[in-house]
């Protein structure tokens, strides 16, 4: 099978990974007033000059404004800004291709007005834009119906995506103060927000469809520049249909991209043996890889590896049921530190690693077929999880949403995996006071500090929680004064580069 990909024409935003450092090195209110360089005389002929900069508004987000420029002999560019309080900031320096070339500024306040200046440089030196101006816009109607409400300390920036009934979705990150930095809205009738992630060539993907794993209707990833510029789609044709649990981009051994993701099919299936129809329409998922030409390069089926009777996570079939189902439901698809894929079926209630070249079955962890026995964990294991990660150390973190504990509760857990004994020794644990329950959707990650920032995604709320069991910040998200539902947050320090929370 082949699958589509649409492409659409996108302002470049491309970072320069040098050795470049964004250093402030003095304010916007020491800047000259005019085009300046400091360079010998002799040099002048080869240092970058500067002959226009302006300003505008970044169509796709009234938090970002985009720098255009014309500059000669320069390299690379950054726009240095700061705010009505002070506060200063930087893009980092990009890569020029040709004399007129675009800076896109991100994380703006909402209304806040901004000084702001170009440098550009090149091995000679460098030289700053005269002093420009611009505000920031106003949040769209749309999204002030959405409330973010934190406490405590936290950092860096919080990623996630928020349906607003009858105005679609909206890709955002907000400061550990609750406000909205960066957004990208994408009109339409979904039901949940989508999966969203940064992905290692910078860009965002988007899951946009009303599927949540099983319904026999269409759906598309959408990848799109910081800026807000859609790139590509993704999406699969029937008798598949493009499951909205991950997609991953990453780049082969060849220099080529590679896409990692699920699609599902249907199939009529007797589900007596566990309680169900003699007759039912039923799902189960393929793991795919495809080439960036679209072809595929590796498919693994759960049809042709995982029983019916595996399926012990409620909710349970009934004896009348027909409706479309699945069975396996793969909920969250990652990479483990050889490469090899980690996998969440979460009908299951088990995590499996699959050799991503050979689709041998390495090992499964939780379910009726677990290879591991848990040591140390008070709860017996976990149950309908959701968002496993793979540590530096190899430790696995999930969110464990915890269906099948008696009572129901939910919790962030990290086990120490023996692959040699199969033991999962459980190390770390966080349970909510007072507790709390989710029945789906989910998410935890380890941060580069060591806290952890967990996302009950079906109550709209998350904890930034320290390797001491405390609540360092939290946040819960509301639309039109109702909690609302997200399906993963990620944190991320910054909106230009790719570096560890």
């Amino acid at each position: 099978m082949r699958y589509l990909f649409a492409r659409r024409r996108a302002l470049r935003f491309s970072i320069k990974l040098g050795n470049k450092a964004v250093l402030l090195l003095w304010s916007i209110a020491g800047m000259a007033s005019g085009c300046r360089s400091d360079a010998p005389v002799e040099a002048r002929e080869t240092i970058p000059r500067l002959v226009s900069a302006a300003v505008l508004p970044n169509p796709h987000n009234v938090l970002s404004a985009v720098v255009t420029f014309t500059a000669e002999h320069a390299e690379s560019a950054r726009v240095v800004y700061q705010d009505e309080r002070l506060a200063l900031d930087s893009t980092p320096f990009f890569e020029l291709t040709g004399l007129t070339d675009t800076v896109v500024i991100l994380g703006l306040r909402p209304a806040a007005g901004y000084k702001l200046v170009v440098e550009v440089d090149n091995a000679e030196g460098g030289i700053s834009s005269d002093t420009l101006q611009h505000t920031a816009g106003a949040l769209p109607e749309a999204l002030g119906r959405v409330s973010i409400a934190a406490s405590g300390i936290g950092s860096g920036l919080s990623l996630t995506s928020v349906a607003v009934p009858g105005a679609g979705v909206f890709a955002l990150a907000f400061d550990s103060s609750g406000v909205i930095r960066w957004y990208r809205h994408f009109q339409g009738e979904e039901r949940f927000p989508g999966e969203l992630k940064r992905q290692a060539n910078g860009n965002f993907t988007l899951y946009r469809g009303s599927s949540t794993g099983v319904e026999k209707v269409p759906g598309h990833y959408v990848e799109f520049t910081p800026a807000g510029d859609s790139v590509r789609a993704l999406t699969v044709t029937p008798p598949r249909y493009l499951d909205n649990h991950d997609l991953w981009i990453t780049t082969g051994p060849d220099g080529q991209e590679r896409f990692h993701f699920f699609t599902y099919d249907h199939r009529i299936a007797d589900l007596r043996p566990i309680g169900g129809g003699a007759e039912v329409s039923l799902a189960g998922h393929q793991l795919v890889r495809l080439r960036s030409d679209g072809s595929t390069e590796f498919e693994w089926n759960a049809w042709d590896h995982l029983e019916i009777e595996e399926w012990i996570e409620p909710p349970h079939p009934t004896a009348d049921a027909a409706t479309v189902r699945d069975f396996d439901h793969p909920n969250s698809l990652t990479f483990d530190l050889d490469g090899h894929y980690i996998v969440s079926f979460r009908q299951l209630g088990q995590i499996m690693k699959i050799d991503a070249m050979t689709g041998e079955i390495i090992w499964r962890l939780g379910g009726l077929r677990s290879d591991f026995t848990f040591s140390n964990d008070p709860l017996g294991g976990f149950s309908a999880q959701h968002s496993p990660g793979i540590l530096p150390n190899g430790n696995l973190l999930l969110y464990d949403n915890g269906a099948r504990h008696q009572p129901p509760e939910s919790r962030a857990v990290e086990y120490a995996l023996d692959v040699v004994n199969r033991t999962a020794t459980l190390v770390w644990e966080f349970r909510h006071t007072p507790p709390i329950y989710t029945l789906a959707v989910g998410s935890a990650q380890r941060l580069q500090d060591g806290n952890t920032l967990i996302g009950y995604g079906w109550v709209g709320y998350a904890a930034e929680v320290g390797a001491d069991q405390n609540v360092k910040w939290s946040v819960t998200l509301s639309v039109d004064g109702q909690a609302t539902v997200f399906y993963r947050m990620i944190r991320i320090p910054s909106l230009y580069g790719l570096r560890t929370p």
